[in-house]
């Protein structure tokens, strides 16, 4: 059974579909198979599709995203995630309103490597210019490539314990 990792922001056209596809790309590299990658939006409508800019720059990162639907944040969806990785604080507030019990499961996105506070955060480029969406994404493959050593130890501790 894949680790399964779900990332959430606010409505699933920005922030959280570049990483699931940034986390896809760098996982099917190092990790052959043991993880899912999935997005949802705290306040996203369900079957949206990706905003502009954030449809550009995966292009220009040579991932695709045209056929990505958003989809709104449930309980089911925070039930079957080993890890929740959200971009703000707010997100972590709303996770837990929905699903108190995945409190030690939700990470800030900048967490999984040490970073604290607003440095933890991914700011939300939604409606700004082109260039807001690419300082979003080289964010977003940093911290997650960063992370990569957590979430193979949180993966590795789920398989021993099964």
């Amino acid at each position: 059974m894949p680790f399964r990792v779900l990332f959430v922001c606010s409505g699933n056209t920005c922030r959280s579909p570049l990483a699931e596809g940034i986390a896809r790309r760098v996982l099917a590299a190092h990790a052959n198979g043991t993880f899912a990658v999935e997005s949802a939006g705290t306040f996203a409508e369900t079957g949206g599709v990706a905003s502009s800019g954030s449809l550009e720059v995966a292009r220009e990162n040579g991932l695709d995203l045209e056929s990505f639907q958003s989809r709104q944040l449930t309980e089911a969806l925070l039930d079957a995630a080993d890890v929740v990785i959200v971009m703000e604080p707010a997100h972590r507030s709303v996770v837990l309103g929905v699903r108190p019990t995945a409190d030690t499961k939700t990470f800030l996105l900048g967490e999984l490597s040490g970073r604290q506070g607003r440095d933890a955060s991914v700011p939300d480029p939604f409606g700004g210019p082109i260039e807001s969406y690419r300082r979003t994404f080289q964010r977003l493959d940093t911290l997650i490539r960063e992370g990569l050593p957590r979430l193979f130890e949180m993966a590795e501790r789920k398989a021993d314990r099964a």
